[in-house]
């Protein structure tokens, strides 16, 4: 155990040292991808960083997209706040997200915040074992409703109320009936309690079992339990200074990709870009997109993509905050009535399945979600392709990242794979839904640059005549305990981030598409990764 814990102490002054120098204390946000790092060369951009290092460094904000906006500069946000303390391994200092004050936000017209009616919020059950297990949710029968497998020194998490039960059995629990930790779901005096943790390797009281413990396990076990457990000490202190839970691992950077400010109701902001509007559709000439890497690139003076079927000069996108927590806006006329045309048809051409939740090899049917949809990528064809450079734009990312790239792009950046996801084309009838979620989800323990979805935007395709709406239940206002609604409306776009700026995971980011009460909705997802796509 000691030479193991003396291994463990070496390890983690080498990375400090490589990330920091000889410093005696450090901020694990500042040492990777930062944007005044980022330098023009020959055209395109290079990121200078320590990115590519195994070591747990962190990050500022990068944005590549060259479209003129209401932000000339970018600035550190004004809710970040430095905390110091100390979990073992010297002081440290993290800049922590605070919540804005209600007063602040609202422009003076509420002292006060109302309370959600909704009481859910999002949970995160810790395996600090060598062993697989499963978790498992107990309903109102008592029966227990397998929930998925967690590998050892991993976690899972889902969305649940207070007084919800938990548990954590063995893979083979079916045969054997056991219980290895209950989990009730619970709230303090500093909000709900979203983490929970199953640890059979400390023994409160019993330090000789709790070493015996320790020294089983193998040098690589030892590591991450080790950082889980230093994952809980941060979480304790970081929910005394923000008074919410730390749903990430600690140390994960402030997200790499631009963050539009959200200072207050009704803020506005705007991009011009040359992605302008398909006025119609050359069906005649469109094709699959096989051009690759620099290919790609469209210089400031090149003509865009069909510019003879498109509005001239530039399309300027505004956007409106209507919430700060989570942080959301909503952009009229993002598509054209032709582009949503042809996405439509699209869509109506494919097979479209039963929607499932979760991502990867985790996803599954459920109730939860009783939608159809489909999967359509960039490159299908040239309508697409603007789609997600018009998107790229708006959220001022270079686009060259949201599709594979050569090797001198970006040769700093981790892999060479898109930080977008395919677009999610949904469709919802009479009576169909999608209740409460998360859009993220919890990388591996020893995945040092924690990539998770960071930014999900909502393009909407019809006019739904009632419901439908894209629904916050949680939001942060001084006027109502209702959620906040989105209308879907045709053209419109909706924009929500699942992150926070200090990197933590927002909670309150859990949306929910309503139950359509008349007529149908059609629907694209877009969400983008941050820092990196890993799948």
């Amino acid at each position: 155990t000691e030479t193991n814990t003396l291994l463990f102490r070496i390890r983690t002054l080498l990375v400090d040292s490589v990330c920091l120098g000889p410093h005696s204390t450090h901020n694990p946000q500042t040492n990777n991808i930062h944007h005044n790092t980022v330098l023009k060369m020959k055209g395109l951009i290079r990121i200078g960083s320590l990115f590519a290092l195994l070591a747990p460094c962190q990050a500022e904000s990068v944005t590549g997209s060259t479209a003129l906006s209401s932000i000339t500069e970018e600035k550190k946000d004004p809710n970040l706040q430095e905390m110091t303390f100390d979990l073992g391994y010297g002081i440290e200092h993290f800049e922590v997200f605070v919540d804005p004050d209600i007063k602040t936000i609202s422009q003076g017209k509420h002292d006060t915040i109302v309370q959600p009616k909704m009481k859910g919020h999002a949970v995160k059950f810790f395996n600090l074992s060598p062993n697989h297990v499963q978790l498992f949710w107990v309903d109102d029968n008592n029966n227990p409703i397998a929930m998925g497998k967690c590998k050892p020194f991993h976690s899972l998490g889902t969305a649940s109320f207070p007084g919800h039960k938990f548990f954590f059995g063995p893979t083979d629990y079916a045969e054997s009936k056991v219980v290895l930790q209950h989990f009730t779901i619970d709230k303090d005096t500093d909000g709900p309690n979203a983490l929970y943790y199953y640890d059979p390797i400390n023994v409160p009281g019993d330090e000789v079992r709790t070493k015996e413990n320790l020294a089983s396990l193998t040098l690589s076990e030892y590591e991450k339990y080790n950082k889980m457990a230093r994952n809980r000490k941060f979480a304790e202190e970081y929910k005394k200074v923000t008074g919410r839970e730390y749903l990430t691992m600690y140390p994960r950077s402030k997200p790499v990709h631009f963050m539009w400010p959200a200072d207050y109701f009704g803020q506005e902001h705007w991009v011009a870009t040359k992605e302008t509007h398909f006025k119609s559709i050359p069906n005649d000439q469109l094709s699959a997109v096989k051009e690759v890497g620099l290919a790609r690139i469209l210089k400031e003076d090149d003509d865009r993509i069909l510019s003879e079927y498109r509005e001239p000069g530039l399309l300027n996108m505004t956007m409106k905050v209507v919430s700060i927590r989570p942080r959301a806006y909503e952009i009229d006329n993002f598509l054209s009535e032709a582009e949503v045309d042809h996405i439509v048809n699209y869509a109506k051409s494919t097979d479209m399945h039963l929607s499932t939740v979760g991502q990867g090899t985790d996803a599954s049917k459920t109730k939860v979600r009783t939608s159809y949809n489909t999967w359509v990528g960039r490159e299908t064809d040239q309508v697409f392709d603007t789609i997600y450079r018009r998107a790229a734009d708006l959220l001022r990312i270079d686009e060259a990242l949201f599709r594979d790239r050569d090797e001198s792009e970006y040769p700093l950046w981790p892999n060479r794979v898109t930080i977008g996801e395919q677009l999610q084309l949904v469709h919802y009838g009479e009576n169909q839904e999608y209740t409460a979620h998360h859009d993220f989800g919890y990388a591996a323990v020893d995945n040092k640059l924690q990539p998770a979805r960071f930014a999900t935007l909502l393009l909407y395709l019809n006019d739904v005549k009632e419901g439908g709406e894209t629904e916050f239940p949680r939001w942060i206002n001084g006027e109502t305990s209702e959620p906040l609604r989105v209308k879907a409306r045709k053209c419109k776009a909706a924009l929500f981030y699942s992150f926070l700026p200090d990197g933590n995971l927002d909670d309150l980011s859990q949306h929910a598409a309503r139950a359509v009460k008349e007529g149908e909705k059609y629907l694209i997802n877009l969400w983008v990764r941050d820092p990196i796509k890993d799948f």
